[in-house]
């Protein structure tokens, strides 16, 4: 599954790869009907890639970030069971001298049938209760702190009592995650232990899906994503705001 741009992808790509690219997709939102739009869509979108859940999935982008990891994310909560990324990407791949193409694969449409597996995702409302887990904003430290927004966002600021740790933090040179002895201390410093439930959010669920799998690689098990949101969680007027 190659996670790049339409572009990267026709210009060479890991044989017999599938083209992936969910990056630009908006999640509708968290409440019902947001949630029945995002699984119904992802059960074509899927489907049209020619997938039915049941296959193993490596997922890929050109090094080692947020697309592969978003990709990867939408696949295990529509029901896919064997979800990898590629560590490293396609320069690690190409740095180990493996053949590449340019044939643009066409699958055959097929059935996906979604079955949503929420435990992965967290919705506006269970962050918003006072009884949610831990929530762990991965912007940078601009939109953390509402100096800095996306235009597309109706304010600027944080989700209240969130903590600051940006996605980046979680990588080495953008080819890998960091090991438990290289973040332990300053993991241990943001209050996150493997005991508490961990909610991550960005600005639409990308940055937020590599922090969540950068935790399971940790030995993190009680991760979700909170895929909606800053995009969805500063249009909800009602929601409070920190900055």
């Amino acid at each position: 599954m190659d996670a790049r741009s339409r572009g990267a992808y026709r210009k060479s790509h890991i044989p017999g790869a599938i083209h992936a690219d969910l990056f630009h997709y908006f999640v509708p939102g968290t409440n019902r009907r947001g949630l029945q739009k995002f699984q119904n869509d992802l059960a074509t979108k899927l489907g049209n890639m020619g997938l039915t859940g049941k296959e193993t999935m490596v997922v890929y982008e050109s090094g080692f970030g947020m697309r592969a990891a978003r990709v990867g994310w939408m696949l295990e909560y529509a029901g896919a069971g064997k979800v990898r990324l590629l560590e490293g990407g396609f320069k690690a791949w190409c740095k180990s001298r493996y053949p590449i193409e340019n044939r643009i694969v066409e699958p055959e449409p097929k059935t996906f049938q979604v079955k949503p597996a929420s435990r992965l995702l967290a919705t506006a409302d269970e962050v918003r209760s006072p009884r949610s887990a831990l929530v762990l904003d991965v912007r940078s430290e601009g939109e953390f702190t509402g100096k800095e927004g996306r235009d597309c966002d109706e304010r600027r600021g944080r989700i209240p009592r969130a903590r600051w740790f940006e996605w980046t933090n979680f990588l080495y040179d953008g080819e890998r995650f960091k090991t438990g002895s290289e973040i332990a201390d300053v993991l241990r410093e943001k209050g996150l232990s493997r005991d508490k439930v961990v909610v991550t959010y960005c600005h639409r669920g990308a940055r937020a899906a590599a922090a969540f799998y950068a935790l399971r690689s940790l030995g993190y098990r009680n991760v979700k994503n909170y895929i909606g949101s800053w995009h969805e969680w500063s249009a909800r007027k009602s929601f409070p705001v920190e900055k």
